[in-house]
């Protein structure tokens, strides 16, 4: 199984005081579906906060519901600065990476680091019903709209590659190729249509999601995780860890014990 970690509510004091995220994990009742999940204030005080995103190989369709705007959206690496203005309501779909492509045939090079709006690719959506709709309506109409999108499709070999890789992660690109039987061209080109990433980008993310899930599970020393991830320093896992996240895995399992 695949399930990325987010964690705005640990990286950013700010995000924590005035805006509240949950999750709902929806990857045991869809196989395209990871989570639902939403972002709405705690108090009607005007500020402005960051968000961090952190890469995770998935696309999401997502909802900013104050500026009436909804479209799919994913990022190649971790965005640290996804400003905030609050009060400020945000929903959207987590979608197992290589599911937009699957869905839409559009390649998900154009939703990476980009924002594709929903309309451009389905016409089908009552955007006026939608948004007339209150937050928590408007959620449930929006959830059962992609469940239904998703109805009757079966995972292909790419939006499963994910979740079979998750647990196993080979260690160089070349036995990714050989799991796979393409050549790296067709490695690449399949990637970038399916994940619009490398297949190198894909083995990073896959080992620090790896890391963080132990991080955030259990009380493990970054020592105890370096066979897991087979970092092959700590160094070397200490910058990973850093350039993904913005702090050292030690100051996130502080943070994460409070």
């Amino acid at each position: 199984m695949y399930y990325p970690i987010q964690l705005p509510f640990l990286l950013n004091e700010e995000f924590t005081r005035v805006m509240t995220y949950r999750e709902k994990n929806c990857s045991t009742e869809n196989q395209f579906i990871l989570c639902f999940w939403s972002m709405f204030p705690k108090t009607d005080q005007k500020s402005r906060v960051q968000n961090v995103i952190i890469a995770d190989g998935c696309i999401d369709l997502i909802v900013d519901f104050d500026r009436k705007i909804i479209g799919f959206s994913g990022t190649r690496q971790t965005d640290f600065d996804y400003q905030i203005q609050s009060p400020a309501y945000f929903f959207g779909a987590r979608m197992v990476p290589g599911a937009f492509h699957q869905l839409t045939g559009v390649s998900a090079e154009k939703a990476m680091d980009k924002f594709i709006l929903l309309e451009e690719i389905f016409t089908d959506f009552d955007q006026e019903k939608f948004f007339s709709l209150g937050f928590e309506a408007a959620q449930e109409f929006f959830q059962q709209y992609l469940v239904e999108k998703f109805a009757g499709l079966e995972p292909n070999k790419f939006t499963e590659l994910f979740p079979r890789l998750a647990n196993n992660i080979p260690k160089q690109t070349q036995e990714l190729y050989r799991q796979l039987n393409f050549s790296p061209r067709q490695s690449q080109r399949l990637f970038a249509q399916n994940y619009g990433l490398t297949p190198k980008m894909v083995l990073s993310i896959l080992r620090f999601q790896k890391c963080l899930q132990i991080l955030t599970a259990q009380q493990a020393k970054p020592a105890d995780i370096l066979a897991v991830t087979d970092y092959y320093d700590q160094p070397h896992f200490n910058r990973d860890f850093k350039r993904y996240l913005g702090i050292t895995p030690l100051e996130l399992l502080a943070r994460y014990k409070n």
